[in-house]
């Protein structure tokens, strides 16, 4: 990974937990505090959103820079969805989160990418939409950690993106390049896991069995 970029990572999970003892913090509650640092510091980059808009729609020849995108999110705090959410599973993987980063048609001209986020703790994905905060379509609570039905209640994964998949994952080897991680080849996920539900779902349903 580019040094300027890791460094600059390490000093934000320093800012999120300051005060907080990590090694006595679940795996969830990194998650919430990383997700909440990011849907209170973030401001979304309309400008960007319309130069897309205008390169999807009306096939304008202009040139995006991913870097550079992610780059502005990371050390500006403006971004759009690809490079707020590729910063948020950066963040998750300062902390041994493993996190997807999922593209989607949601209705709206450009397609849409949120996070696909693994619960080892529990054995669980579910999803987490840090920008739908940003640009204020719902709060914290309503865009973290939410399951395939709920997605589908936001417009998320209900039109085929990829052949007869309602989601796909940008594959692992894609952010490896535009951070500059490494120059290993991963492969990509191309089915969602059958286990996406919320964390709290998943253990009021191991307690019902327990009874």
């Amino acid at each position: 990974m580019d040094k300027k970029l890791q460094q600059q990572l390490s000093t934000d999970i320093q800012t999120i937990f300051e005060g907080c003892e990590l090694s006595s913090m679940s795996q969830y509650e990194k998650r919430q505090a990383i997700f909440s640092h990011l849907s209170n510091t973030m401001s979304y980059n309309f400008g960007l959103l319309e130069t897309i808009h205008n390169i999807e729609v009306n096939k304008a020849r202009i040139k995006r820079d991913p870097v550079e995108e992610l780059n502005s999110a990371v050390f500006d705090h403006l971004g759009i969805c690809n490079s707020i959410t590729q910063y948020y599973k950066l963040l998750l993987e300062q902390v041994d989160i493993k996190a997807y980063c999922v593209v989607c048609d949601d209705g709206t001209p450009v397609n849409h990418q949120l996070a696909l986020v693994k619960d080892d703790e529990h054995d669980t994905y579910s999803f987490d939409d840090v920008t739908r905060v940003v640009v204020k379509l719902g709060n914290e609570k309503e865009n973290f950690d939410y399951d395939v039905a709920e997605a589908h209640a936001k417009g998320q994964g209900n039109k085929k993106v990829l052949g007869e998949e309602e989601f796909f994952v940008l594959s692992e080897e894609y952010v490896n390049y535009l951070v500059r991680r490494d120059n290993s080849l991963c492969d990509s996920l191309q089915t969602l896991p059958t286990n996406i539900k919320p964390v709290q779902t998943f253990l009021n349903e191991q307690a019902q069995q327990q009874e």
